[in-house]
């Protein structure tokens, strides 16, 4: 599976979506340390998939969006339930 890193590689790079979308670079930095985009791109507070799309060649908004969710499963953890006595 791709990562954000590689979604903001392939728009040109940490600087270029950083002028695009108006934030810091530090900013981006963040994005791809927590392999996600930030809440408000979720609660419709900010657009910013839509910029990276556009400069984007192989990524869609929806894909952006998919790779980037904060809620995503960070573990393919399997609970299972002990018997009750």
């Amino acid at each position: 599976m791709s990562t954000v890193k590689e979604i903001i590689n392939d728009a040109g790079g940490v600087s270029i979506v950083a002028l695009a979308v108006q934030l810091s670079d530090r900013s981006i930095y963040k994005w791809i340390e927590k392999n996600s985009l930030p809440r408000s791109e979720y609660t419709g507070e900010s657009d910013y998939s839509t910029i990276i799309a556009d400069m984007s060649k192989n990524f869609d908004k929806e894909t952006i969006l998919a790779i980037g969710n904060p809620k995503k499963a960070k573990h393919n953890t399997k609970f299972i339930q002990a018997p009750i006595e």
